[in-house]
């Protein structure tokens, strides 16, 4: 087994593939959790203890740690946006009808000011173009 500490195995596989701390650390606690059940059943064995750490620190190990911990953040994020989306969505739905309702009636009310100030002009308008038709 190299010189290396479990973490700076993991640590180092994240940084080369790009992923953020937040990702590297739950790898690791999933390693160790792993790493404490296997070693359980090793009684002290070093040799034991040795190639359960060699084999969780393997490269398809490092992949399956590291996915695992992806699929673990991305199912919290989603439990944790859904209840905020649910209620951005019925907030959203009520203030678009709200403020649908408002316009309107603001524009209603826009109309007919227009048309009672300019009811004067309006009739002088229609009756000219009524003495105006052949």
């Amino acid at each position: 087994m190299s010189k290396e500490t479990p973490f700076e195995v993991i640590s180092d596989y994240c940084n080369s593939e790009d992923k953020n701390t937040v990702v590297r650390d739950l790898a690791y606690s999933i390693y160790r959790q792993q790493f404490e059940d296997l070693s359980k059943d090793a009684n002290g064995d070093q040799t034991s203890i040795d190639a359960i750490q060699k084999t969780l620190l393997s490269q398809g190990n490092l992949v399956a740690h590291v996915r695992t911990a992806e699929d673990m953040l991305s199912r919290q994020f989603q439990s944790e946006l859904k209840p905020i989306q649910s209620k951005a969505t019925k907030d959203s739905f009520w203030f678009s009808v709200g403020s649908g309702v408002v316009s309107n009636i603001l524009y209603s009310l826009l109309l007919i000011i227009v048309f009672v100030i300019a009811k004067d002009q309006l009739s002088s308008w229609l009756s000219t173009l009524i003495e105006t038709k052949p």
